[in-house]
């Protein structure tokens, strides 16, 4: 009975080590008390010496199989997990500016997209010098799209590419200006020349429509030669810069909100000249004029808000510092 009990247990053994588990559990052996016990206990002693090897051999070639992909798997749980927990912790103000910036931008473009089409339905299209009535068209559809639109997107531009390098930014900031300053430098030619123009001439710089857009574009030519001279000409003083800075800041916000106020005045009063007293029975240009004069009126207002809205200023980032130091020489 004690060599089937022997041999039963062998095979246990020999079961036990081709299993693909990486768990060996010990089972005790009890000893028999027969006459010929110390031979049998000595051959158990033997048996589970040979078998002691391969049982290692079989867990190290299981171990090896497995804990990679254990490794890789969490891995791959923890990048998912630091995914999702980067996705949650986003400061809400931020998913706010998303929305709210990528509505500016849609509203913006609406804008120039009905100035574009009230110019070209109602008030006969765009022409040269040779008809100066026409030639003026360029002021409205100039003014809206450089005047307006990329004077409020070179305001926003660091708040809208956070993650961008501060000199790059104020590149970006310098570029777009200069682009909206020739627009509206051309702009103001074909109003100059829509009145000096046609016979008789008339008279330029009488309403208040061309008061408070003179003084926007002057606010906006002094801003852009103090602005270059101080943070992109090297050499100012770091104190100097520091001083300039809400100075620079206000004033631009300040002659951006001139030139919206300005630009509703120009486009009520262009609309009157056009429409006389049939503006009161809200014909179509009439309509049309008033839509584009309030959403001059959401924009204005979201890039205010958009740039001085304290959470949604941009961090500085390391480039910054290094640069600010003057161990940056790029």
């Amino acid at each position: 009975m004690s060599k089937d009990l022997d041999i039963e247990q062998a095979a246990q053994a020999t079961k036990a080590s081709n299993t693909t588990s990486i768990e060996v559990k010990a089972e005790p052996v009890e000893l028999t008390t027969t006459t010929n016990g110390e031979n049998i206990n000595k051959a158990d002693q033997q048996q589970q010496q040979q078998q002691q090897p391969q049982v290692v051999a079989t867990i190290t070639t299981i171990t090896e199989q497995v804990l990679p992909t254990i490794v890789a798997a969490d891995a791959a749980a923890n990048k998912g997990n630091n995914s999702n927990g980067n996705k949650s912790n986003m400061d809400p103000s931020l998913i706010n500016f998303k929305v709210l910036y990528v509505v500016t931008q849609l509203c913006g473009l609406t804008m120039i997209v009905l100035v574009g089409t009230w110019v070209g339905q109602h008030l006969g299209g765009l022409g040269g010098s040779a008809n100066p009535k026409l030639e003026f068209n360029w002021h409205p559809l100039f003014m809206t799209i450089g005047f307006i639109y990329l004077y409020g997107n070179s305001i926003l531009v660091y708040r809208g590419f956070r993650t961008t390098r501060k000199k790059t930014l104020k590149l970006t900031h310098a570029g777009i200006h200069l682009a909206a300053f020739i627009l509206t430098v051309i702009a103001l030619k074909t109003v100059f020349d829509s009145h000096n123009l046609v016979d008789p001439p008339i008279p330029n710089l009488y309403s208040l429509h061309s008061w408070l857009g003179l003084s926007a574009v002057i606010i906006f030519g002094l801003q852009y030669v103090a602005g270059f001279m101080a943070f992109l000409v090297p050499g100012m003083r770091e104190n100097y810069k520091i001083a300039l800075m809400p100075l620079h800041v206000y004033f631009g916000l300040f002659g951006f909100v001139l030139a919206i106020a300005s630009a509703i005045m120009g486009i009520t009063e262009k609309a009157i000249f056009t429409l006389g007293a049939n503006y009161s029975t809200l014909p179509a240009s009439g309509v049309l004029a008033n839509i584009i004069g309030v959403l001059y009126v959401i924009f204005g207002g979201l890039v205010v808000y958009l740039a001085t809205e304290p959470s949604y200023k941009r961090k500085p980032i390391a480039e910054d510092t290094a640069l600010l130091s003057g161990t940056n020489n790029e």
